[in-house]
């Protein structure tokens, strides 16, 4: 069974349209459903945090959307327990994160926390998480979480850290032969990160990065900054935009001051997920992007998967709607396994760690998970191709398999250097 928290704040005018909006647009699970009967060992609470309103809030919708189909799939049952979920809106701000993960933990009793997406909200989520002993399946990129800050209760189960996700960005370039580019970036924990895997990967593979722009969390308007990378005169240019509205709006820019028609782009998988990618139209046609999960992706799994969330919501699954039924796979699994005993804690996370590589029906593929619990999977160079039937979405190009947060740098090495920042941009 399912059930959503009513969500304060939301009486005030100003937000009325944005929650219409949203309530329109929800999967048809995300209502409450009428009460069903407890599995056989009862009960198990699942807290989700997403970014349902604010600039982030596309991605809330299709974290919901994933998640939301695979129980509807499975019937809300793992094992031998229902599985009950819980909403809340952080609203895209940690603190309003923080205070939504304190009511989920102290007022709900949840099992189990999944989410959120934005790095800045996922660090503090995590802590508290980890203070209360409560197990993280978390959906963020931000790469400390399972790296200098690693904890045993946070593993990184529907999404790659923010450089791991752009390691192969770089690579790519490098071997195009584009030796020269330029970088634009969110100034906060997500775009630092998406910027130091490129970086760090370009540089290794003997690149020069001669310009690195920086905008402020939550700008939409990118023309300023988009200007200046028309003279850069770079080989290629490499955007790493959080996928809301400065996704959109960078490929807007890029468009108007003739960039995507002269320059070589590549950028994180974000900018080029579907709802910005639904917004941006065909002047997206032919962008690069890496990514941990590609909609045009041949296989057995994502061929089923992408047709039953296509049938349900008529639209094109992401990368944070494929986390999410990532991440339902793993719980369903561990809780499978687990006999009737309620998994929590430290628990449900080795579980989880030990039915991942095991399994092989899981949506990204092959997947483990290293010492910092840290997530291993395959990762995708892609292209924005127009379908058939006119809906746009991400084909593969080449696959780098068995990618881990360090790339072929030494863990050690790696970790005894900074967080990225605008001062530390590489390994």
């Amino acid at each position: 069974m399912q059930r959503r928290i009513a969500k304060r704040g939301f009486l005030a005018l100003t937000a009325f349209s944005a929650a219409f909006l949203l309530a329109a647009c929800a999967p048809p699970g995300a209502q409450q459903a009428e009460e069903a009967p407890a599995g056989e060992g009862g009960v198990y609470k699942v807290g989700l945090l997403l970014s349902q309103t604010g600039f982030a809030a596309s991605t809330g919708t299709d974290l919901t959307r994933g998640w939301d189909l695979y129980w509807q799939q499975h019937d809300n049952t793992a094992g031998d327990f229902t599985i009950e979920s819980i909403y809340e809106d952080d609203a895209s701000e940690p603190e309003t994160a923080l205070t939504k993960t304190q009511r989920l933990i102290q007022e709900e009793n949840v099992d189990v926390l999944v989410g959120p997406i934005l790095a800045n909200n996922a660090l503090a989520v995590a802590d508290y998480a980890t203070q209360s002993e409560v197990a993280n399946l978390t959906q963020t990129s931000a790469d400390d979480l399972t790296q200098r800050e690693s904890s045993p209760y946070v593993l990184r189960t529907g999404a790659f850290a923010g450089s791991q996700a752009t390691f192969a960005a770089g690579a790519w370039a490098a071997d195009e032969g584009y030796m020269t580019a330029a970088t634009i970036c969110p100034d906060y924990a997500f775009g630092w990160d998406n910027c130091g895997g490129f970086a760090s990967a370009y540089l290794e593979a003997g690149g020069e990065i001669t310009q690195q722009l920086w905008y402020p969390q939550g700008t939409t308007d990118l023309s300023t900054y988009v200007a200046q990378l028309a003279s850069a005169n770079v080989d290629v240019i490499f955007a790493g935009t959080t996928g809301g509205t400065d996704a959109v709006g960078f490929m807007q820019a890029a468009s108007n001051f003739g960039i995507l028609d002269s320059t070589p782009v590549v950028t994180g998988a974000a900018t080029t997920s579907s709802a910005p990618l639904a917004t941006a139209g065909d002047i997206s046609l032919g962008i690069h992007s890496v990514g941990y999960y590609a909609e045009g992706l041949e296989s057995d799994v994502n061929d089923e998967f992408r047709a039953a969330y296509e049938e349900a919501y008529d639209a094109i699954p992401s990368v944070y709607a494929s986390g999410a039924y990532l991440t339902a796979q793993l719980l369903d699994k561990a809780l499978t396994e687990a006999n009737g005993e309620k998994l929590t804690g430290e628990e449900l996370i080795e579980a989880v760690k030990t039915v991942a590589p095991e399994a092989d029906d899981l949506l990204w593929g092959k997947v483990s998970f290293d010492e910092y619990n840290g997530v291993v999977a395959p990762l995708y160079v892609r292209t924005v191709e127009k379908r058939d039937d006119g809906k746009l979405w991400n084909v593969v190009d080449k696959t780098y398999d068995d990618v881990s947060q360090f790339w072929t740098f030494e863990p050690e090495e790696w970790l005894a250097n900074p967080t990225f920042n605008q001062q530390f941009t590489h390994q």
